[in-house]
């Protein structure tokens, strides 16, 4: 009798751990009803070569998606050449203008509020650059999965009230790639 009470306890535990890790497992990852679509970018880091990169001076950035706050919100962090430049998306529900937003935040000290739209496949994030002097009002950034796994990223200007389409990048998926800031 003094060997099943011991096993008893242990058992007990066991399953107490185990549920709660299954628990942890389907309840830990739940995403707010305003960001469903963010799933398949969650957890996954790629790299990718800017169009104008060559051999004498590269340009690579690393990308990175991520759950925060409970599933509250979103991160996207990114670091071009080693952290030569960098940044993170924080992307949520604003619940006072009943929309998704993203707050930008860099290394080189800007920070914009942009507007988020989803689909399962493609996050698009639209900036207003409207004060700066170049002409460009807006920029809309397209990241979109391919059926290989790889991310796309689209980038096209607003100017004179016309989109223009700037360039693409390709990131191949690097779940070793690391994000740096310096």
């Amino acid at each position: 009798m003094h060997g099943v009470m011991k096993l008893k306890p242990f058992k007990i535990n066991f399953f107490m751990i185990y549920f709660l890790t299954i628990f942890q497992d389907t309840h830990g990852n739940d995403l707010s009803k305003h960001l469903l679509g963010f799933e398949k970018f969650l957890g996954k880091r790629f790299q990718g070569e800017f169009y104008n990169s060559t051999k004498e001076n590269p340009l690579m950035d690393i990308i990175y998606f991520e759950r925060i706050l409970n599933g509250e919100a979103i991160r996207i962090s990114h670091s071009v050449n080693h952290g030569e430049y960098g940044g993170e998306y924080i992307i949520t529900w604003n619940s006072d203008k009943g929309k998704i937003e993203s707050y930008y935040f860099s290394t080189g000290g800007e920070i914009r509020v942009s507007s988020i739209d989803i689909t399962n496949n493609e996050i698009s994030i639209k900036e207003d650059f409207s004060k700066n002097k170049n002409g460009i009002q807006k920029v809309k950034k397209i990241f979109r999965l391919d059926a290989e796994g790889s991310l796309e990223n689209n980038v096209n200007y607003m100017i004179n009230n016309m989109w223009v389409k700037s360039h693409e990048m390709i990131y191949s998926r690097n779940d070793s790639a690391k994000i740096i800031f310096r």
